[in-house]
């Protein structure tokens, strides 16, 4: 599953030359913890995310769905994810989890500095919010004008916010107004902090297969509505 610390109702995708790609990216958790993941995307409509960190275990986005696809005992299991977090809560990493850590933004504001990140030159920013715990930090993105970023971006964004309405978790305002003023400015994130960076993204549009559930696989029914009170929401 993907964690839903991360990173990301959908926002307005702003009008790119790519029709998708693939981004290879490292995220750190609040503990710290390095996590890797590759998301393939097409659109904010279709997403696929692995993770070595889950082996044998990807996540798909489809038809305004997160599933979960998985080896049990040698069969694949396909379950939506709200049932799988109702269950064991949420474990990968999301590519928007630091974004959502923004509870309001107090400023972001362009340097002079310029930085190189998967390939791509983005100016440096200063961003200064308060999280959840109303503490002010300040933190460095990395943002480009560039067709590739700024899709990736929305792709992400709308995955995380689909993952969070499904566990049930509130997006703070901050998190949106972020978003809103990247992609307002036709800009897409490239690194933030030390939480998330972005290894490699490329514009060519995955096969269309790539977002299929598995065939012959076994689908879960949907558990909540057989126990309602399943898990609860997080």
């Amino acid at each position: 599953m993907i964690g839903r610390t991360w990173i990301l109702a959908a926002l307005l995708a702003p009008a790119c030359v790519y029709a998708g790609g693939t981004a290879n990216l490292t995220a750190r958790d609040e503990q710290g913890k390095q996590l890797t993941a590759t998301v393939e995307f097409v659109g904010t409509s279709r997403l696929r995310v692995t993770s070595p960190n889950q082996p044998g275990a990807y996540m798909i986005a489809r038809d305004g769905k997160v599933y979960n696809i998985a080896k049990v005992q040698g069969r694949t299991v396909v379950m939506e994810a709200k049932d799988l977090m109702r269950m064991a809560g949420n474990m990968m990493p999301s590519p928007t989890a630091a974004i959502e850590q923004v509870n309001s933004v107090v400023s972001l504001t362009p340097t002079s500095a310029r930085e190189t990140v998967a390939g791509i030159t983005g100016t440096v920013y200063k961003l200064t919010y308060e999280d959840g715990q109303r503490r002010t930090r300040t933190e460095d993105l990395v943002l480009a004008k560039d067709a590739r970023a700024t899709e990736f971006t929305s792709a992400a964004v709308h995955f995380g916010k689909t993952l969070a309405a499904a566990s049930g978790t509130i997006i703070p305002p901050g998190a949106d107004d972020l978003v809103a003023r990247i992609q307002r400015d036709g800009l897409g994130l490239l690194r933030f902090g030390n939480r998330i960076e972005i290894n490699s993204l490329n514009g060519t549009t995955p096969a269309a297969t790539r977002f299929d559930l598995p065939a012959g696989s076994f689908q879960m029914p949907d558990l909540g509505g057989l126990f309602p009170g399943l898990g609860g929401a997080r």
